[in-house]
C-alpha cells in the first residue's frame, strides 16, 4: 500500500496588509488571510451572497414603510451594519481558509491580549466603527476575492477554448 496524503487547499489568495502599530503588541501590526476566490467560481459564496441581498431588498422594503425620521434613520443604520456584517460572513464561511493577526484587544477585564482569529473575531472587526484602517483592509481583502474569482473565470474559460 502507497502512503498517501491529504489533498491540502491551496489559497488562491493570500492576503496581507500592515496596520499602525497602536494596533499591535509593538512594532509592525498586520492582519493576513489565506482564502478561496469569491465570485462565480465560488457557487456557495454566490449562494450566500443572494441570500444577504434578498435580506437587505427586504429591509429596504421596511425602510420605506417608516414615516417617523427617527425610527427611519436608526432602522437605516442598523441595515446597513447588517448588510455589511452578511456580505462578510460570507466571505468568511465560503472563501477564509485560515486567518492570522497580531492585534491587540481588550478582554472582559480590560487586560491587552492576542485577538483570537476565529469567526467570531473576524466578525467583530467588519462590525467596528471609527477605525478605517480595519475597514479598508477588509473591504481590500474582499477585492482581492473577487479578483481572484474573475481571473479563475477569465482561465477557466481559456483553457476550454483551447
Amino acid at each position: 500500500m502507497a502512503l498517501r496524503l491529504p489533498k491540502r487547499e491551496l489559497p488562491a489568495v493570500e492576503f496581507r496588509c500592515v496596520l499602525p502599530e497602536a494596533f499591535g503588541p509593538g512594532g509592525e501590526c498586520f492582519i493576513e488571510i489565506d482564502a478561496r476566490a469569491a465570485g462565480a467560481i465560488n457557487a456557495p459564496f454566490v449562494a450566500a451572497i443572494e441570500r444577504a441581498m434578498q435580506q437587505h431588498r427586504i429591509g429596504m422594503r421596511k425602510l420605506g414603510k417608516l414615516e417617523d425620521d427617527a425610527a427611519y434613520v436608526e432602522a437605516d443604520a442598523k441595515l446597513a451594519a447588517e448588510s455589511t456584517r452578511n456580505r462578510l460572513l460570507a466571505i468568511y464561511d465560503h472563501c477564509v481558509i485560515a486567518w492570522r493577526s497580531n492585534i491587540q484587544v481588550l478582554d472582559e477585564r480590560d487586560n491587552v491580549v492576542p485577538i483570537t482569529c476565529d469567526r467570531d473575531s473576524f466578525a467583530e472587526l467588519a462590525e467596528m466603527r471609527g477605525v478605517p484602517e480595519i475597514a479598508k483592509a477588509l473591504a481590500k481583502f474582499e477585492a482581492a476575492c473577487v479578483d481572484a474569482g474573475k481571473l479563475q473565470a477569465e482561465d477557466d474559460e481559456a483553457t476550454v477554448k483551447n
